[in-house]
This record gives C-alpha cells, sequence and structure tokens, in this order.
C-alpha cells in the first residue's frame, strides 16, 4: 500500500500541492520555513484526522482558508487497482470519503493506511505526559484487533457518563449501574493493550538483532488500578472518592507505561537525544510487527532525520526503513543528507515557499 498522488489544499503555508510519491524513498528537502513538516502532517492528516504536532485544526489552517483538504490515490497491493481517498476538515465537520463513498468514520480510513511518524518532538513517547504512550498502545491494539476501536469508544462513553453523574450527584444505584458497564469494558481494553504490548516485547527484542540497544529496552505496564482488584472493585472502593471529586480515579485511562533501560525509568535516565533514538526504535519496533501481523508495514513519516542522529545511527535507521518495504517520507534541508543508496525506488522533491516541484 503507498500513495500514488498527493493533493494538499488549505495546510499552513503549503500552495496547492500536487505530487506522485513513489512506493519507496522520497525525500523532501528544502530550508526550515519551507513547509516540509507541513507536507508530512498533511499525509498523517489524511490517515488519522490530525496532526502529529497537533490536535487542533486552527495552526493548521493556511491564512484565510476555511477548511484543509487532503486528497489521495492509494495504491493498494501488486496487481489491485489503485482507489481514491481524501479528507475535508473544517471548524465544525470532518467529512471522510474512500473509493469514492462517504467513509463510516476515521477509524476506517486509519485502519486502510496506517502511518507512523518519526519527529522532532517524539521524545514524548518517553518523557512526556501517560496520554502520549497510552496512545502508542491503543495504536497498535487498534490495528492488530478489530474488536480495540469498538471497546474504546464504549468504555469512553461510558466513563464521561458515569463522570456526569458523579458531577451531578447521582444516586448510587444510577452510579453502579454505570461501574458494572465500565468494568467489562474496562477490562477488556486493558487485555487487548497488555496483549499487544507482550508482542511489541517480541518486536523489540527481535529489532535488537540489528539495533542491540534496542533488546536492552524494556517497559513496565500500570493498568490503572491496583493489581490485586478487579476494576468492578476498584470503582467500588474509590467511589466516595470520585464522587467527592468529580470523575472518575481508576481505569485504563489512567494507564501508564514506563520505558527502561537497564531497569532505570528511560525518562530518568536518558538525555533528551536518547529518548528520541529510543523513540525511534519503539516506533520501528511497532512497524515491523505490524508487518509481521498483517503482511504489510505502515507508511513511515521522518521529519528531520539528519539533525536528529548522527551518521552510525543514520546510516542504520534507514537501513531498517529500507527493509520495511513500505512508503517513506524523509525531510531534510538538504537531500544529499540523505543516503538513497540500496532503495530500489527513490524520489527527490524540493519545497520552497510552500510550494513542492521534483528537481529535474
Amino acid at each position: 500500500m503507498h500513495l500514488c498522488r498527493l493533493e494538499v489544499i488549505g495546510v499552513r503555508n503549503l500552495r496547492d500541492v500536487r505530487m506522485e510519491p513513489g512506493p519507496g524513498l522520497n525525500v523532501i528537502a528544502g530550508d526550515n520555513g519551507a513547509g516540509k513538516t507541513s507536507l508530512l502532517e498533511s499525509i498523517h492528516l489524511l490517515a488519522t484526522g490530525h496532526s502529529f504536532r497537533t490536535r487542533q485544526l486552527a495552526p493548521l489552517l493556511a491564512q484565510g482558508a476555511e477548511a484543509v483538504q487532503i486528497a489521495a490515490r492509494v495504491q493498494g497491493p501488486a496487481g489491485t487497482p489503485s482507489y481514491p481517498a481524501g479528507i475535508r476538515k473544517t471548524q465544525g465537520e470532518t467529512l471522510v470519503r474512500i473509493r469514492g463513498r462517504k467513509a463510516t468514520g476515521l477509524a476506517e480510513l486509519a485502519r486502510e493506511l496506517p502511518v507512523l511518524a518519526i519527529h522532532p518532538e517524539s521524545h514524548v513517547l518517553v518523557a512526556g505526559p501517560p496520554g502520549q504512550r497510552r496512545a502508542f498502545l491503543d495504536w497498535g491494539a487498534f490495528h492488530r484487533e478489530p474488536d480495540f476501536q469498538g471497546v474504546w469508544q464504549r468504555y469512553r462513553r461510558l466513563l464521561q457518563q458515569r463522570n456526569a453523574a458523579l458531577r451531578a450527584g447521582g444516586d448510587l444505584r444510577q452510579l453502579k449501574a454505570w461501574d458494572e458497564a465500565l468494568a467489562e469494558e474496562g477490562e477488556y481494553l486493558d487485555a487487548l493493550r497488555r496483549a499487544y504490548l507482550e508482542v511489541l516485547r517480541a518486536g523489540l527484542a527481535e529489532l535488537g538483532r540489528d539495533w542491540p540497544t534496542a533488546g536492552a529496552l524494556d517497559s513496565e505496564y500500570r493498568r490503572g488500578w491496583p493489581e490485586n482488584q478487579s476494576l468492578g472493585e476498584a470503582l467500588s472502593r474509590n467511589l466516595a472518592r470520585d464522587r467527592g471529586a468529580g470523575f472518575t480515579h481508576v481505569g485504563p485511562h489512567r494507564a501508564e507505561v514506563i520505558w527502561r533501560l537497564d531497569e532505570r525509568a528511560a525518562a530518568d535516565v536518558a538525555s533528551r537525544g536518547q529518548q528520541k533514538t529510543l523513540v525511534i526504535m519503539l516506533k520501528l519496533a511497532q512497524a515491523r510487527v505490524l508487518k509481521a501481523e498483517k503482511g504489510g508495514a505502515p507508511l513511515m513519516l521522518v521529519d528531520d532525520l539528519p539533525s536528529e542522529l548522527d551518521t552510525a545511527h543514520r546510516d542504520r535507521v534507514m537501513g531498517l526503513l529500507r527493509a520495511l518495504e513500505t512508503q517513506v517520507f524523509v525531510t531534510a534541508i538538504e537531500a544529499g543528507d540523505v543516503d538513497v543508496t540500496g532503495w530500489a525506488d527513490s524520489r527527490m522533491f524540493h519545497v520552497e515557499h510552500g510550494r513542492v516541484s521534483k528537481p529535474d
């Protein structure tokens, strides 16, 4: 699966982009502020409904624009016809189309077009708030388990209803009714996350054969309530506290993953540069797991790779990306900073003042 055509309208400083990326490596070169990152954001928005830099629409809108619109032609497996996919997003509405019809929701396109982004702020996956790491697990579980999206949506809806009842001073019978359903969905959500984390651990161990540090990276999973209690018991024991605060203190929405190096929390012992390297390992392991289980790796977006790694690590990452046999977009100030050696298909694009061109 890869994008064989891409059109972008209304995103930041980009000017009506029309390009035909290749199925392998696509190098996007240009000065800082030219629009390279905005191009990657557009691809991410097409596949997920939001940028990897922000979930807000306003910062993405070009001056004077009321909507962002990304259209693409997606090439499926060899021998299958390509098909159109697109998204139009305004402050009040998101419209997603795929194969000429309105999609059932963002999840449909996200499942068809899995994408992973590695960018300068990726270190938050190690040292940022817990929500970043929950989202990382949920991405993997979503693409692994068909049930995940429905379970996650039901849990979120029940949690919102329970919290609303807590704030409104709901009676005990009403709250206990929410608790039973919330506990059932929460336990299932936790089980799906745990199952994915085990697969990811195996993926990191396998990656460690090519990149030894990855084999030393381990994780500690905290599910969001005590291990010696069921979720139903934890909700019951915390009911008085929840009523006083007006929100639910326990459950998978409070889960946490702590990445560890040599049994120490990576957030505490790794430098900012080391944290970024660990994130690259995690994303590569995640991509390899998806390829092993589903037969195809996700589309990879790598923003400003040359500034993130020294030459030796950069060459290693490029080799691992090449081995994924998937479509890759890499940005750099100078095209020569990205080694295209060994790629069966590589294309160069230049971005200047928001305009994308293909050098002769």
